[in-house]
């Protein structure tokens, strides 16, 4: 399993991606504001073509949350 982490406008990233069947990949994620996790997002997709692009997406997906709800 893949990971990483990044910071968006004080929040914290941490982004994981898997192989699943076939190739294709998944992404999850968590979203940390002050300590504690305020979002956590299981499955980000599942037909993404290379753990990169997984996390592309999971990052994304993590910097619309951040920007619908901060």
């Amino acid at each position: 399993m893949e990971s990483g982490t990044t910071e968006y406008k004080g929040y914290v990233v941490h982004v994981y991606c898997k192989t699943i069947k076939d190739g294709l990949h998944i992404a999850s994620c968590a979203i940390w504001e002050d300590g504690a996790v305020v979002q956590d997002a299981r499955s980000i997709g599942r037909n993404h073509a290379s753990p990169a692009d997984a996390k592309v997406a999971a990052y994304e997906w993590a910097k619309l949350w951040i920007d619908g709800n901060s």
